[in-house]
């Protein structure tokens, strides 16, 4: 841990990931620049409880102490990488999103408690899962997080109250609850943020109505 502020002449992480593993958490006490980086970072913009999914906004650098969710590119399966004089920021930003979810950073190992963490989220597959949730249905006697990472918390004002998990999709992603594919057809309504009616989807957000269910698409 760094107790105070200090500039650093390299700055170094390495991490393996599990073949296989697509999504994953990054939060670093130093900026990384994502060009050429064989993973991308997200920032987290909403979540939503009733479609159970997660909004989530890419970025071209990770600034000091910012947790984000990384997407790894198909085959890869290590971090590891330098960056040349960096500040390295002792404290963990907070990344709070208007509906009243964070994504927490993490610079130490992390134990997650049945009972007090009820209102968190780690990223396990292509899902954020509640780790109370592994605890009480599962065999599973210790859930936890290591270093570097980070999980969602829940602060709005009924936290734990809804879902237990939320899927992790991104327009390019197959993990979302509903894809391009399975939402254009004709029993589907489209409309901008404004509320106006679309024909189809559009460039940036739309908002999809159907089956009863709504939804954020973003088409980049």
């Amino acid at each position: 841990m760094a107790y105070e502020q200090f500039a650093a002449k390299a700055a170094s992480y390495s991490r393996k990931i599990k073949e296989g593993t697509t999504w994953a958490t990054l939060c670093l006490p130093f900026e990384v620049s994502l060009e050429g980086q064989n993973f991308r970072a997200f920032k987290l913009l909403s979540a939503d409880e009733d479609t159970e999914t997660v909004e989530l906004e890419e970025v071209k650098t990770i600034e000091a102490g910012t947790p984000v969710i990384i997407k790894m590119k198909e085959g890869a399966t290590e971090l590891k990488f330098t960056e040349a004089n960096k500040n390295i920021a002792k404290d963990v930003l907070t990344t709070a999103t208007a509906d009243g979810y964070q994504l927490q950073g993490l610079y130490t190992q992390k134990e997650f408690s049945k009972d007090a963490d009820n209102n968190c989220y780690i990223v396990k597959g292509n899902k954020l899962m509640n780790p109370a949730m592994l605890l009480e249905k599962s065999k599973v006697q210790k859930v936890a997080s290591k270093p570097f990472r980070a999980y969602m918390v829940d602060n709005s004002t009924t936290p734990a109250a809804g879902a237990k998990m939320f899927s992790i999709g991104f327009d390019d992603s197959t993990t979302a609850i509903d894809n391009l594919n399975t939402i254009a057809d004709d029993k589907a309504e489209y409309y901008d943020l404004q509320g106006k009616r679309l024909n189809e989807p559009q460039k940036g957000i739309n908002i999809v109505k159907r089956n009863g269910k709504t939804m954020k698409v973003i088409i980049k």
